[in-house]
């Protein structure tokens, strides 16, 4: 008998499935994991010496899409065990990417763009023909943003689609599936997502129903009016007959705290109807997102350009600043300048005040805090990074637990070498819940938190072969230290990879090995087949 290609040794095995942990022997013989009970002969044989064996982690929230070019190694993801990424999140994805909109879109999602050739691409097929060519070190599977199908559209009208149009943009949707999509998503806080109503988002994701798709979203308010847009959402998914997955699930701002066991709730009822309606969470107490997006979703109709005139108009910049200033508009986010940091700012005059609280900034210039923000849109435009402190500890810890929710970073590829102050999320998502709420606090077992990572986000991947520790499965694996691994990212320091984590493999190739990047490229566009 031949030798396999790797054995692992004295590993406990997490499997992905919420099972118990075992002890077994793994090999991996051309990219294939086989447990055996009795060890062959491996060219490699690795003596864990009681790690844990996982799945590779598969992260079903992030917006790598727009940061591969520049960091095909995903350092800061492949580090902590994430071996799988879904991209085209809360709307945004490259592509639709026709010629005459193709402004449009780059300043739609300047504030993620680390980069793109957006002249290489304009289908979603051409744009995986791209990725194809990148030095991957990990997976990568897509959604189509409905944001980017409206704006390759529409562009940034303020208005309801014409039947012409929604049929357009049902033929993006439906291109993008042909070219392997998992999923369709939205954004409906993002102008132009946040203009579309629920009959053109229904219509838009009924397409994925033939594709066997899921429907994926950032709901219309994340604060008071949270339970009537995890209502919308479940309306549109069961409508459109596909299964739901919501965006980095949470309750934004101190007057809705606690309004997550509500919402956890309507997921409860709708899959007791025979739904399939599932969430994710990032861990931490605050987001990010473009700074426009303290700003009334008005202003923003017409684009980045647009909004800088609005915000020169005087007329124009008082109603600006009244909405700022009412404290029960119910949007998504209160303004407040304590908990605003500007975390990425292009190079110019206006760098000097990255990494800091726009309070710190408005005190420095002798302004308004509202003066200060909306000077600094007029100046960079939609391509300013914030750090939003918004929820509550007690509100994390109940998303976590629930039953339904997998963990997300809702972050991109990174290395320090990119610079500026980003959420750490991308650099410490799962070994923080692996190190601080299953190890220290034990608010998830390992099994739990485990199959958080991989068995559940899995499900939204039908076909990929990962995601669960079992014989014929790709061999996307983790092996890390429980007692040891943990995220040294911070807010103040956030360029620090996590420890703890020593080897990693995607498809049967260590990318990690012994806690070192070994600059193997096995990663693959991975593409869901057409089902009708």
């Amino acid at each position: 008998m031949g030798k396999s290609d790797l054995r692992i040794d004295n590993a406990i095995i997490v499997d992905g499935t919420g099972a118990s942990a075992f002890n077994a022997t793994v090999t991996v013989d051309r990219g294939i994991i086989r447990l055996v009970d009795h060890p062959e002969p491996a060219t490699r044989t690795i003596d864990a010496q009681g790690a844990v064996l996982a799945p590779g982690f598969i992260d079903l929230h992030t917006h790598t899409d727009f940061t591969l070019p520049r960091f095909p190694e995903a350092s800061a993801m492949v580090r902590q065990g994430v071996t799988t990424h879904l991209t085209g999140n809360c709307g945004f994805s490259p592509f639709p990417n026709p010629v005459d909109r193709r402004s449009d879109l780059a300043a739609y999602s300047s504030f993620i763009d680390a980069g793109l050739p957006w002249d290489r691409w304009t289908t979603a097929a051409g744009y995986m023909t791209y990725l194809d060519s990148l030095p991957l070190a990990t997976n990568v599977a897509l959604q189509v943003g409905l944001g980017s199908v409206r704006v390759a559209t529409m562009g940034f009208d303020q208005r309801k689609a014409t039947e012409q149009e929604t049929d357009i943009m049902a033929d993006f949707v439906a291109e993008a599936f042909d070219a392997g999509v998992f999923g369709v998503s939205s954004g409906l806080v993002y102008p132009p997502g946040a203009f579309a109503d629920a009959a053109e988002v229904t219509a838009l994701v009924s397409v994925a129903h033939n594709y066997g798709g899921h429907y994926s979203t950032h709901i219309r308010n994340e604060a008071a009016h949270l339970l009537e847009a995890v209502a919308e959402a479940i309306t549109t998914a069961e409508a459109a007959g596909v299964p739901l997955q919501l965006s980095h699930h949470k309750s934004l701002g101190e007057r809705y705290w606690g309004l997550v066991h509500q919402s956890l709730s309507l997921i409860d009822e709708a899959n007791h109807r025979g739904l399939d309606v599932t969430a994710d969470q990032y861990p931490y107490r605050a987001g990010s997102t473009g700074f426009t997006q303290i700003l009334p979703s008005w202003v923003l109709a017409g684009g980045t350009e647009a909004m800088q005139r609005a915000i020169a108009s005087r007329d124009t910049r008082r109603r600006i600043v009244a909405a700022l200033r009412a404290t029960d508009s119910g949007t998504a986010r209160d303004f407040n300048p304590e908990a605003i940091l500007l975390s990425e700012i292009p190079e110019g005059p206006n760098r000097r005040y990255e990494g800091r609280y726009l309070s710190e900034i408005a005190a420095q210039r002798g302004e308004d805090p509202i003066d200060t923000a909306l000077g600094l849109l007029a100046d960079e435009g939609n391509s300013i990074l914030m750090v939003v402190f918004g929820m509550s500890e007690a509100d994390v810890r109940t998303v976590m637990t629930h039953p339904a929710v997998a963990i997300a970073s809702d972050g991109w590829t990174l290395s320090p070498r990119a610079g500026g102050v980003p959420h750490p999320r991308s650099y410490g998502t799962y070994a923080r819940v692996l190190g601080r709420y299953v190890r220290e606090e034990g608010l998830l077992t390992l099994e739990q938190a485990i199959h958080k990572m991989t068995g559940l986000p899995a499900r939204r991947l039908p076909g990929a072969g990962r995601g669960v520790i079992a014989d014929g499965n790709v061999a996307d694996l983790v092996l890390f230290d429980p007692d040891t691994v943990v995220d040294n990212a911070t807010f103040e320091e956030p360029h620090q990879f996590c420890t703890g984590v020593s080897h990693v493999l995607v498809g049967g190739a260590l990318v990690i090995d012994e806690g070192h990047e070994t600059g193997a490229t096995p990663g693959a566009v991975l593409r869901m087949n057409r089902r009708t």
